[in-house]
Order: C-alpha cells, then sequence, then structure tokens
C-alpha cells in the first residue's frame, strides 16, 4: 500500500482550518502508523483464516479481521 505524500497532504488539509502549516516531518509519522496498521490488519487476517479452516483468504475474513480490530480499538477508548 503506497500512498504519496501528496495524496496525504490533500486529505490532511481538507481537515483543517485553511492556512495552518503542516511541519514536513508530519507525513513520515503518518506513513510509520499506516505501515503498522497494516502490519496489525494482515496479522489479525491470518488469524481469522487460521481460525476458519478454508483453503483461501477471502473478503470475508479481511472484513472480519477488520472488524475486530475497530471493535478492539473502541473498548480500548
Amino acid at each position: 500500500m503506497i500512498i504519496s505524500i501528496r495524496t496525504m497532504k490533500k486529505q490532511l488539509k481538507r481537515k483543517i482550518k485553511q492556512g495552518t502549516y503542516i511541519s514536513a516531518d508530519v507525513y513520515s509519522v503518518i506513513e510509520k502508523y499506516m505501515h503498522w496498521s497494516l502490519s496489525e490488519l494482515n496479522l489479525e487476517i491470518a488469524k481469522i483464516y487460521a481460525e476458519s479452516g478454508d483453503r483461501k483468504i477471502t473478503t470475508a475474513h479481511v472484513e472480519k479481521a477488520i472488524l475486530n480490530l475497530v471493535l478492539t480499538r473502541s473498548e480500548e477508548e
């Protein structure tokens, strides 16, 4: 998963007040978080797949993994 810095800038700027300065190193930190999130998702997909006993990973495995991560994060809050 590669998201360009330009895309990150556009998305972030849409969410903040116009004219706000964003430090250049912000995007590398965002990228680190995105890589971590992707790793966590992949681990959860592998776990769900292993528990299922299926022969292939399907969108159902991915969706269940995403739901598990979302629910886990909301329980922590």
